[in-house]
């Protein structure tokens, strides 16, 4: 049996990983890598043959610096280097799906509490707010970073411990099957299910495909498994014994109610079928982000947490990276949200942009660049954002890349001020963008950054932060 909580055998790795044992070493494994950089003592360096580099380059090194086994699928030409280390090697037909039957060995000794989190917008921010509000009461291991996919996610599960009573994973997914694969490792009690969006639309056809796809989260669910779900979304209605979640619809039986914000954050009632609970805070801006929030109330309910646990939780709140990273620097407020973008997550960000600009009786900028795997739905969606660029009254707007002068001109259609609308093709180069928005922004000014993580918005913020 695999127990790698207290120490696997190079057997019994081998058998979990569906494996062929070499050469049986005498170290124990209690966890793994696929970064021969990241190797330590007791751990299992899955070698993976990427585009960049092939860690079976690395195998004899990952033996000297404490590996317990190495997962190949070619067998060393020597095996002194692994003798001499103890550490044993396993010959797999396809290293990553090895990790994967491996992470799924481990998951089943894990007695652990399990939300499984997809969508095509939000599902990082309700993953965090769900892991604060779990860990509000239980010892929770959560998804960090993009270890969403069928690499990250496996070593996401290898490292639930045993002090762990809960575990917040994300499941991410840019084609049909992805999800049912990821869910089948991960056996998640609940499963959360944040918007269906446009994302990855050029993969599955339409909007009913990528709902069809994020539901596929049931595959690897309990018969008594608890789907909860986004109650104003029409796609996602009347699904068999689904819970409800709602910022409009008063049908649902959890609802954010008298929403509104407070200073850097929002607060709102949180209705629950056992009662209200009342001024709820999170330490985050826009609408978009208190139902990301109610997703995490559900999920503390649905388990049994007192109110009192549930609104601590939201408190404790840390975001992720790039996303809403508010920064104030010579009077203008820099928002940058360039971790990732769909055409709703745009909107959401400009609405949050907007407010803030109010607020302080300021300017909304946007600097917006391409929103990436729409397909031949592109220009429709980008076009989509143009027109509510114009629509809530932003003031200046600076696209960047090809797809996002679309959003430009549809905003010009709609009667946007022309003169204040500024198109920039070359993704390359982000030097006459950020000189552009750095020569027109001024104090009290709003300043929106967002794009597929692709297009690299980052390189002009660095600029614009610059002193």
């Amino acid at each position: 049996m695999l127990d790698i909580l207290h120490g696997a055998t190079g057997a019994s790795v081998a058998d979990a990983c569906r494996g062929k044992l070499i050469y049986e070493g005498n170290k124990r494994a209690y966890g793994a890598v696929i970064d021969s950089r990241k190797v330590g003592n007791g751990d299992i360096f899955v070698a993976i043959a990427g585009e960049r580099t092939d860690g079976h380059l690395f195998l004899a090194s990952a033996a000297e610096k404490g590996a317990a086994a190495v997962l190949t699928e070619r067998i060393p030409e020597d095996l002194t280097v692994f003798e001499d280390n103890g550490c044993s090697v396993i010959l797999c037909e396809n290293t990553s799906l090895s990790l994967a039957y491996l992470s799924a060995e481990h998951k089943k000794e894990c007695n652990v509490l399990t939300v499984g989190v997809t969508g095509s917008v939000g599902k990082t921010t309700t993953r965090q707010f769900i892991a604060s509000v779990l860990g509000a009461k239980f010892p929770t291991h959560r998804t960090e970073g993009n270890f969403n996919n069928a690499l990250g996610l496996p070593l996401t599960l290898l490292g639930i411990k045993e002090e762990h009573k809960a575990a917040v994973i994300e499941m991410g997914m840019s084609a049909r099957g992805e999800i049912s694969f990821l869910t089948k490792l991960t056996r998640p009690d609940i499963g959360v299910i944040t918007v269906i969006g446009s994302s990855h639309i050029e993969h599955l056809g339409s909007r009913e495909g990528i709902r069809d796809a994020k539901l596929e989260i049931r595959d690897g669910m309990n018969d008594d498994g608890i789907l909860v779900l986004n109650g104003d979304e029409p796609l996602l209605s009347e699904i068999e014994k689904a819970v409800y979640v709602s910022l409009h619809n008063k049908e649902c039986p959890y609802r954010a109610d008298n929403i509104r914000t407070d200073g850097d954050g929002m607060l709102f009632d949180a209705v629950t079928p056992s009662g209200v609970i009342t001024d709820c805070r999170i330490p985050t801006l826009g609408e978009h982000t208190v139902l990301d929030a109610m997703y995490a109330v559900t999920v503390g309910k649905l388990v049994g947490l007192t109110d009192d646990e549930i609104k601590v939780g939201l408190s404790s709140f840390i975001g992720v990276g790039m996303r809403q990273n508010i920064v104030k620097q010579g009077g203008i407020t820099f928002i940058n949200d360039y971790y990732n973008a769909s055409p709703e997550s745009i909107k959401a960000s400009l609405s949050v942009t907007k407010r803030l600009a109010s607020d302080i009786s300021g300017r909304t900028v946007a600097v917006i660049g391409n929103v990436m795997e729409l397909g031949e739905r592109s220009e429709e969606l980008h076009r989509s954002v143009g027109k509510y660029v114009y629509d809530i009254g932003v003031d200046l707007l600076f696209t960047f890349g090809g797809d996002a002068a679309f959003i430009a001109d549809e905003a010009v259609s709609s009667g946007f001020n022309k003169e204040n609308v500024f198109v920039f093709t070359d993704i390359i180069n982000e030097k006459p963008i950020s000189a552009c928005v750095k020569e027109n922004i001024r104090e009290n000014d709003c300043v929106l950054i967002k794009a597929s993580h692709g297009i690299n918005m980052g390189r002009i913020a660095k600029i614009l932060l610059e002193n």
